[in-house]
């Protein structure tokens, strides 16, 4: 129901890699550079196999209140 809520809000994130970090978990997102702001659904992750790498996250932004 999440993926549909809104049109096509997505971001996309590369970090130092978050391990407890899963598939359909919500997070909260601020950044003021881009001016993101609110919560996503994460619908996608990719972790490195090496000690140095970063990480890609695919999120979708989350519906305040489903009715």
């Amino acid at each position: 129901l999440y993926n549909y809520s809104y049109c096509t809000e997505s971001v996309n994130i590369t970090a130092v890699p978050i391990y407890y970090l899963e598939p359909n978990n919500r997070i909260a997102i601020k950044d003021e550079n881009t001016k993101v702001d609110g919560e996503y659904i994460v619908s996608r992750i990719s972790l490195p196999l090496t000690y140095n790498g970063t990480m890609q996250i695919t999120a979708t932004k989350a519906a305040v209140r489903l009715y």
